[in-house]
């Protein structure tokens, strides 16, 4: 096997991947694609890619992410309330302390493997 084979081989595969059949078209209904806008949205803020990595590693409360990050309260708080709408983040009250986590593994695990690509690329 030759090296135009190889080149064939690449042809072939991208063929493949064009789907002409509508069967197998899948569409993308409105509700999942809000979704998956606001998740990209998300994680397109650099504070709250910082906010989700600390909480990824484990819950920490609204002070405690602020004087971590030198970030203001309220503006941990805003950046919560955001990921917390979308349930990328969870809370448990302690008192009168909320500790934040994180909520949602699939987009962790993204936004963990997008890290390591970044680190590797």
């Amino acid at each position: 096997m030759g090296k135009n084979n190889k080149q064939d081989h690449a042809v072939e595969f991208d063929n493949k991947d064009r789907v002409s059949d509508k069967e197998n078209c899948i569409e993308i209904d409105d509700e999942t694609l809000f979704i998956v806008t606001q998740t990209f949205k998300a994680l397109s803020e650099p504070t709250r890619v910082k906010i989700l990595h600390l909480l990824a590693q484990k819950e920490h409360s609204v002070n405690e992410i602020a004087e971590r990050l030198s970030l203001l309260q309220t503006t941990v708080s805003h950046q919560l309330r955001f990921l917390k709408n979308l349930r990328l983040v969870k809370y448990r009250r302690e008192g009168t302390t909320l500790f934040y986590s994180a909520d949602d593994d699939h987009v962790m695990n993204m936004l963990q493997q997008t890290m390591h690509h970044a680190r590797h690329h």
